[in-house]
């Protein structure tokens, strides 16, 4: 029974084809949108980072000042 009806939407002409395309290209728009994602949010998470990175080098210079 499966057959017979796959059989028929392949006779109905390119829709099927239609079909895996439409996937594919929405497939590919999906991933270029995880790709962008996920780049900002490292470049988000990295820019944090050197910025905490920064603020505690000063702090412990602060620190090591007042302690002379």
């Amino acid at each position: 029974m499966g057959l017979a009806i796959l059989k028929e939407k392949d006779s109905c002409g390119g829709f099927r084809k239609d079909f895996e395309e439409a996937l594919l290209q929405l497939s590919d728009i999906a991933r270029l949108a995880e790709q962008k994602l996920s780049l900002k949010v490292d470049n988000h998470i990295q820019e944090q980072y050197r910025k905490q990175n920064q603020e505690i080098h000063h702090l412990t210079e602060i620190v090591n000042s007042l302690q002379k």
